[in-house]
């Protein structure tokens, strides 16, 4: 369909130029014929069919304008001869402009679609801090942008001894099994680690490369590998294959370079950013511990939620986002305890209403933190009960969220199972048959028996 559109568009922009030379032409002629001024007019539509047609189109345009510039002279100056010369340059000046202005419109939108895809990336870069996204983003517009065949980003590990797969994009499972790149054993690899962009016409000639059945299997030729920088320090590769023999254009070099750059600055932001996650939740986590350090009946009780609730969440198919936002409210899901203080736990009215709180200064505590943002309304409402008898807001059904339902089945799963004063803790067993009892009641139906036939399969294998 686009080819179509884009054969029709053709055929009427040519007419519209047929036109244009047709009123160009019987302008010129009451203008004074081909000596006349008006006889300039024929550049308009050989630029017009350069930035529309291109080489072809600018050319076929000149060479008309030309043919229509004699017949003017010949009606002007009826019976006499132009000079051979004088048609012959002003046809090549005709094709001289339409084949510069030509190129030079093709190098515009060339330079247009360069910026274009580097906005793109600098975009998605700035728009995300998760590299895996960033960096097949960058790999899938390198391909584009350089007509290559397949594109790889890998990262030195931490002992710089290795190239390890960051993401790809057009190589198959079979060749990315090699695993991970010894730099001691490629010395492709320790040219541009050192810091070197090297460009290979045909790997599978090439000595220093060491997959050639593989990339041979693969139809892999010519390669071009760029170090991926943070100032001064390499810090891992961006290469781009063809499926045939090419010799890798100064536009192209500088367009990688500018992937490889932007590569870099999205590495280098997301771990900044998984430093400080990772330091908030350290802190949090620890708050969490705390808490339970001071009942000895639900100690560990936060990590055996989480590690329910994650074994759930897989069953259920969720995306990789929910399961961290899952993680974390599990992981969190009682911090509002901490602001329990000691006199309370007497069991009496006062203790449960102080108690129902906990949810709720939860959400006080974690609000602060911007990465915990989805996770607040799974820590909320994991109390609320699907017949609407939980709390705090007395939420039904599906108006509670889902998170917050499959957390509940995890926490209650726990909570069933602990030794409590005047209450033994109930077996695995019986905790099961129990989240199956209170499904359609206290929870979710669906996730409780999806949960129980979890934990009966994995019984089962062992």
């Amino acid at each position: 369909m686009k080819q179509l559109w884009h054969n029709r568009r053709n055929v009427l922009l040519g007419l519209a130029i047929g036109v244009q030379l047709v009123l160009v032409t019987w302008v010129a002629h009451y203008g004074g014929g081909s000596s006349g001024s008006y006889i300039h007019f024929y550049y308009f539509p050989i630029i017009l069919a350069a930035y529309f047609l291109g080489d072809l189109g600018a050319a076929v345009t000149a060479v008309t304008a030309a043919a229509l510039a004699g017949l003017l002279y010949l009606h002007t100056f009826e019976g006499q001869r132009q000079p051979p010369e004088d048609i012959v340059i002003r046809g090549l000046l005709f094709l001289f402009v339409g084949v510069v202005t030509s190129r030079l419109f093709a190098k515009l939108n060339e330079r247009r679609a360069d910026a274009a895809s580097l906005l793109k990336v600098s975009r998605f870069v700035n728009a995300s801090l998760r590299p895996t996204e960033v960096l097949r983003t960058i790999a899938e517009t390198a391909v584009a942008i350089t007509h290559a065949k397949a594109c790889s980003i890998r990262l030195l590990n931490r002992e710089r001894t290795e190239l390890v797969l960051a993401t790809s994009y057009g190589l198959s499972l079979d060749y990315l099994s090699k695993g991970p790149h010894r730099v001691s054993e490629n010395p492709l690899d320790q040219e541009v680690v050192a810091g070197k962009t090297l460009s290979v016409l045909d790997v599978r000639l090439d000595p220093r490369f060491r997959f050639h059945g593989a990339a041979q299997q693969e139809n892999l030729v010519s390669l071009l590998s760029l170090p991926l920088r943070k100032g001064e320090a390499v810090f891992g590769t961006l290469s781009v294959y063809s499926e045939s023999r090419h010799e890798w254009t100064y536009r192209e070099r500088r367009l990688l370079q500018a992937f490889a750059e932007q590569a870099g600055v999205a590495i280098h932001n997301a771990r900044l950013h998984d430093d400080l996650r990772r330091n908030y939740w350290e802190t949090v986590s620890a708050l969490a511990r705390a808490i339970e350090a001071k009942d000895s009946h639900t100690l560990g009780h936060s990590e055996r939620v989480t590690d329910y609730a994650l074994q759930l969440g897989t069953a259920a198919e969720l995306g990789p986002e929910q399961m961290e936002t899952l993680r974390f409210a599990a992981s969190l899901h009682d911090i509002g305890k901490l602001g329990v203080g000691e006199e309370h736990g007497r069991g009496d009215l006062s203790d449960e209403i102080v108690m129902r709180m906990h949810p709720l200064i939860g959400i006080s505590i974690l609000q602060p933190i911007e990465f915990l943002g989805p996770a607040l309304a799974a820590v909320r409402s994991h109390h609320e009960r699907w017949d609407g008898n939980g709390y705090p807001e007395g939420l039904a059904g599906e108006e509670i969220p889902f998170l917050a339902r499959l957390l509940a089945v995890a926490d209650l799963f726990d909570r069933l199972q602990l030794d409590v004063p005047g209450r033994a803790g109930l077996t695995r067993g019986e905790a099961s048959q129990e989240l199956r009892r209170l499904g359609g009641t206290a929870l979710d139906p669906k996730l409780a028996e999806l949960f129980v036939r979890t934990l009966e399969r994995q019984s089962v294998e062992g």
